[in-house]
């Protein structure tokens, strides 16, 4: 998944990602500036560092001194669901072509040097990003 924003859409990223697009395989959404979301002044914002703060530190944002940096690998085939966080470096590190803050590509992009912190495959309830997160978020917290 490569998300656009739509402040940096281009006609040629949105020709180089849009012109493939496949649901559920390619997918190149155009993201929303954080100020189309932002609800009035008087509403709360969600502040998802502190919702998930383990996964903030996994993904580099904060700083904890139980969780690593490193990633969320998640695919859902049917019922059935296979979770990976892993740390460390990747199998085969390259300089990715992405533009900048999108996500990487390349066979092997994600494929993780050292053994996972957690591996989970099977019939997982997750029905979505919450739910993942939710799920992700209590795994760490066991470090």
């Amino acid at each position: 998944m490569v998300p656009l924003p739509r402040s940096k859409l281009t006609t040629q990223l949105s020709s180089k990602y849009k012109s493939n697009e496949r649901r559920g395989f390619c997918d190149a959404p155009i993201v929303e500036e954080y100020s189309y979301y932002k609800g009035e002044e008087d509403s709360p914002t969600i502040n998802l560092e502190k919702l998930f703060p383990k996964i903030a530190a996994l993904a580099g944002i904060t700083k904890d001194k139980n969780v690593p940096k490193g990633w969320i690998s998640f695919t859902k085939r049917g019922d059935q669901c296979s979770l990976a966080i892993c740390k460390g470096i990747t199998a085969e590190p390259k300089k990715s072509k992405a533009p900048k803050g999108l996500a990487f590509e390349g066979k092997n992009q994600h494929t993780p040097v050292e053994d996972p912190l957690f591996k989970i495959s099977g019939n997982l309830d997750i029905h979505g990003l919450h739910d993942l997160f939710c799920v992700v978020e209590g795994l760490l917290m066991t470090l």
